[in-house]
């Protein structure tokens, strides 16, 4: 198996450290437990400086190791240009921070997937995000300004945000990766006399919502998800998030007892973990180490009716599937209950910063995302 992380991309190095270090823990608890079909999980690590070109190069490096299934890429981009070759090569990839909607039906061939998720797609994110824009009790703005990083994660969460909001009028602010200021594209913000803005960016990347919150701009901001975790600057407090509400099980307590050395996580580490270890369950249901093995068993390991298990439960579901039973595992991240499109519906919170601490507001279940009510 493998994985394509962009641990030399500025910006990036320490969540891509962080989700590194959570697929080794995910290897490590496999082998233990005698690894899939008795076998040890190799791991191939392909490093890339977080762009299309070399993430494309990493693929055809993994498919000549011979690789099966992978975890990442880490963005929507990268992702979004390597799934027409997964489908190819008749590999697995199951990206641990890809939300970009166009992945919902990418990676397909002969009736099967080989591109999934273990985080929801922008969809729910954006209805959070104008959520908070919308109603009174949070915003409540009459006009706001998209602004966000100018690639598919940025470009795709926009256009979402924008059909989600009804009430609000949007003015859309796109800015590039890398600059050295962000001066220019904070004054277009304050110059538009909007009263908040949604704030779209890979967290790590924090230059521009630091330009932001140290300007004059008198509204508030509605951030992405990552953004609310670790130490928070002074400049944050106010900012509203629309976070992915993490497990808060058994599971996500024993994996970050695990990493402990590496606290606080970066955004997307749990949800690392857990894609390696799908793919572990799916091979060991299967019987068969393959691409379209685990294509085929992966929804299953996933959710219904099976026995639960969840991390470092690998010998656990190991005997549950000899005695003919079957599984059902509860992630470090969430309870990562894969559809047919091979990816989640999450919880959300929504949360605001005071006096450096994020405050929970609302949690919205999974079923706030499909018709039901916030809990």
């Amino acid at each position: 198996m493998g994985t394509i992380l962009p641990l030399s991309a500025s910006g990036l190095k320490q969540i891509a450290q962080d989700h590194l270090e959570a697929v080794k823990q995910a290897v490590r608890d496999v082998n233990r437990a005698g690894g899939p079909l008795g076998r040890e999980v190799k791991l191939s690590v392909e490093e890339t400086d977080g762009t299309p070109k070399q993430t494309n190069a990493a693929l055809e490096s993994l498919a000549g190791d011979g690789v099966v299934g992978i975890v990442g890429p880490l963005t929507s981009g990268n992702s979004l240009s390597i799934t027409d070759r997964l489908a190819e090569e008749r590999i697995v990839a199951v990206s641990q921070s890809a939300t970009n909607p166009k992945l919902e039906t990418a990676g397909v061939a002969d009736e099967r997937k080989f591109f999934g998720r273990t985080i929801a797609n922008d969809a729910q994110q954006a209805t959070v995000m104008a959520k908070v824009l919308e109603e009174e009790r949070y915003i409540g703005a009459d006009e706001a300004a998209l602004l966000y990083v100018d690639n598919a994660f940025g470009t795709g969460l926009a256009d979402e945000i924008e059909r989600k909001v009804s009430g609000t009028e949007t003015v859309r602010v796109p800015f590039e990766a890398g600059n050295d200021s962000y001066a220019d594209e904070v004054g277009t913000v304050i110059d538009a006399g909007v009263d908040a803005v949604a704030f779209v960016n890979v967290p790590g990347e924090n230059a521009v919502v630091e330009t932001l919150g140290t300007s004059d701009f008198e509204g508030q901001t509605v951030l992405s998800t990552g953004y609310v975790t670790g130490d928070l600057p002074d400049y944050m407090d106010g900012m509203y998030s629309a976070s992915v509400a993490e497990a808060d099980a058994a599971g996500e307590v024993e994996l970050r007892q695990k990493l402990r050395e590496f606290a606080p996580l970066t955004a997307f580490t749990l949800q690392c973990y857990d894609a390696l270890f799908l793919q572990a369950l799916a091979i060991e249901r299967a019987g068969e180490a393959s691409g379209p093995a685990i294509s085929e068993n992966i929804r299953a390991v996933s959710g219904g009716r099976g026995h639960t298990v969840s991390v470092n439960d690998f010998g656990r579901a190991v005997d549950l599937f000899d005695a003919g039973r079957e599984v059902n595992y509860q992630g470090a991240s969430s309870s990562v209950d894969l559809n047919e499109n091979l990816e989640p519906l999450n919880p959300y919170i929504v949360q605001r910063v005071e006096n450096g601490e994020p405050t929970k507001l609302e949690l919205l279940q999974e079923s706030y995302f499909s018709g039901g009510d916030a809990a």
